[in-house]
């Protein structure tokens, strides 16, 4: 496949949970401040009897305040106080990206990847401000409802282009969508007196390469939790001692697959992933010589990578542009989801060179996920923020369960000799990437926006 020259450009439209946030049982205050969060994030008490002078700063909890400061889960509280600098980087909507290049035209063509629930609030807060005028083409990485369940809101692009749009997705989530929109995949069960999307749908392969609107894309099945389903007995005599009893089921265990992309061999996006198959490994490697047969087969929830001295020498040529990963909690691990560990430990793997987090959820915010980041070269702890007091707490946590190990060089030692640079993602943010060039950042600081504000 022929890859276009123009740049590729990607548009972050959700980088948080199946929920999305701020969750508004936070907001309404519904329930005490839960107690597991406090091992990740302490609350910091804006009272007489605080040390911190920054427990005094506009925007930190106060429990006898006024809405919005009197919200104690400090992710949700800055998310929607305007006293927070950058609050509007704790929205985050359900992940998704927009990948965009010219054609030969000079126009831009537009392919979404996961059309969850929070899609229409996203592409009426972004749409506008990037010049988003079409939908050409939809990826589905699984068949969650934060990946789909934002597919009605399609028709009316459909109606204004003239058009259908193609989807690809594997079968498994193709059938997913079957369950829960019948209407869709067969015309004969819509109700009528309503308009329905016009959808093609593309089964793709989880081990395919295919081309849309001039971009290379390379599928990556990977692991997302597992799920348990009943299988069967094979045909067989009853047991004599209960001839009439019907045979027995087992539950199994089944990993659920999800699909992450490479694009034009530049960028990784990985977005739901629990483990990642050997397989996939080597799929990612086709760009590199990372992968060798010593390597561990999987890494898992409860795993962590041996990133060797053969792996962190590979030559600039071998190194990924962006990575972009799965990273639900700092400090814990999580049955479907990698940790701020693993999506670690895969950025030295790959060697990349830009590494950006997603899929995070509260109470961490994002000023306390880019301290962490800027504490792996010790730049941290420099600006005054609401945040500030929390995150200094967090970092020296994450430093000393995540970044030291107590069995030779820890993975903090070994991000300072061989990691690249690595940032929270956030809505709105825009990257471009020109094959060839990485002399420049691949942030558009004049592209990314906070969006519309309703």
């Amino acid at each position: 496949m022929t890859v276009s020259k123009s740049p590729l450009q990607l548009l972050f439209m959700g980088t948080g949970t199946s929920t999305g946030l701020p969750l508004t049982p936070c907001l309404t205050k519904s329930n005490p401040y839960p107690e597991a969060f406090s091992d990740m994030v302490p609350l910091l008490r804006a009272t007489e009897s605080s040390n911190s002078p920054l427990a005094h700063v506009k925007g930190t909890w106060n429990p006898d305040g006024e809405f919005p400061s009197n919200i104690p889960c400090p992710c949700c509280r800055s998310a929607v106080d305007p006293d927070v600098p950058e609050g509007y980087k704790n929205k985050r909507g359900n992940t998704a990206v927009l990948l965009r290049k010219k054609n030969k035209n000079g126009q831009y063509k537009n392919v979404l990847v996961d059309v969850g629930k929070t899609f229409r609030e996203q592409a009426g807060r972004f749409f506008p401000k990037w010049g988003v005028k079409t939908i050409d083409a939809v990826l589905l990485t699984h068949g969650h409802a934060d990946a789909y369940f934002g597919l009605d809101d399609l028709r009316e692009w459909c109606i204004r282009q003239g058009r259908a749009i193609p989807v690809y997705l594997n079968q498994e989530t193709y059938e997913k969508v079957a369950e829960a929109f019948p209407y869709m995949v067969d015309k004969t069960k819509a109700s009528g007196g309503g308009d329905v999307p016009q959808l093609i749908w593309k089964i793709i392969k989880d081990d395919e390469d295919f081309e849309v609107e001039g971009i290379d894309v390379k599928v990556l099945a990977v692991h997302h939790g597992i799920y348990f389903h009943t299988i069967s007995p094979a045909p067989g005599p009853t047991p004599q001692s209960t001839p009439n009893a019907p045979p027995s089921k087992r539950i199994e265990p089944e990993p659920l697959i999800c699909l992450g992309f490479m694009f034009d061999n530049e960028i990784v996006y990985i977005s739901d992933v629990s483990s990642i198959p050997e397989s996939t490994w080597e799929r990612m490697s086709n760009r590199s010589s990372l992968i060798n047969s010593t390597d561990p087969s999987i890494l898992s929830a409860s795993e962590t990578i041996s990133v060797d001295g053969d792996l962190t020498q590979a030559n600039d040529k071998n190194k990924l542009p962006v990575l972009i990963i799965d990273a639900l909690w700092p400090l814990r691990p999580h049955a479907s989801h990698f940790s701020l560990q693993q999506a670690l430990q895969t950025a030295l793997r790959l060697k990349a060179q830009y590494t950006y987090l997603i899929g995070s959820t509260h109470p961490t915010t994002h000023f306390m996920w880019e301290e962490i980041c800027l504490s792996l070269f010790d730049e941290h702890g420099e600006r005054d923020h609401p945040d500030r007091v929390q995150s200094d707490w967090l970092v020296n946590k994450v430093k000393e369960k995540v970044f030291t190990s107590k069995k030779g060089q820890g993975i903090g030692e070994e991000w300072k000799n061989h990691g690249g640079v690595v940032r929270p993602a956030w809505d709105g943010l825009v990257l471009e990437i020109l094959e060839g060039d990485e002399t420049k950042d691949v942030e558009r600081q004049d592209l990314s926006t906070r969006g519309l504000v309703f």
